[in-house]
């Protein structure tokens, strides 16, 4: 199947889990997350808000800000997302495609330690597709070796293979609700299938 298949048929199926399913899901997720180490450590940690029925980290945001760590936030400034800190719903208002983004004033990316990732489909590989602007490929292109990035999504958008271009970008680990998949578990599911 091409991208533009996918993408449709993700984003269809994610439109349709109902939103008491859609919490339940999210909130195993956010529980994931919340134990791995990666994030247990990190001090600035990108977030994102829920677009068109992703995963809601938002309740992991607030939890983090009481925590003090330092939530961040994307705004889209012409082709490129910029990472602003946010101290509450206050600081967030509609922007680029309607999703609610930071007012405040961006961070360097190099300050962030841990990124948070959503998609429209993951990979076994962690190849993600996106909704097609590339903004979060070119914020994984200028990924420190010392930062993560962390992609969530619910389990029906894990798939075998995503098609991919040369710009597409992996994250280094993906959480569903169900199951993590890290390079060493990628590695051993190839294995597998020998």
């Amino acid at each position: 199947m091409d991208k533009v298949r996918i993408r449709r048929e993700m984003l269809k199926r994610r439109k349709e889990l109902p939103p008491h399913e859609r919490e339940t899901l999210s909130r195993a997720i956010r529980e994931k997350v919340a134990l791995r180490p990666e994030f247990k450590e990190a001090r600035r940690v990108a977030f994102y808000h829920p677009f068109s029925g992703e995963v809601d980290l938002m309740p992991l945001a607030r939890e983090a800000l009481e925590e003090g760590k330092v939530p961040l936030f994307p705004r889209v400034e012409g082709k490129e997302l910029v990472f602003c800190s946010v101290r509450g719903e206050k600081d967030l208002e509609p922007g680029y495609m309607g999703i609610r983004e930071p007012t405040t004033p961006p961070l360097i990316q190099d300050d962030i330690d841990l990124f948070l990732v959503p998609a429209v489909a993951y990979d076994l590989e962690g190849y993600r597709l996106g909704m097609g602007g590339g903004f979060y490929d070119r914020v994984l292109s200028r990924k420190g070796r010392w930062q993560t990035a962390l992609g969530v999504a619910f389990e029906f958008q894990v798939i075998e293979v995503l098609p991919r271009d040369w710009w597409d970008r992996q994250v280094d680990l993906v959480i569903t609700e169900s199951r993590m998949l890290t390079p060493t578990t990628i590695w051993h599911l190839k294995r597998r299938k020998r």
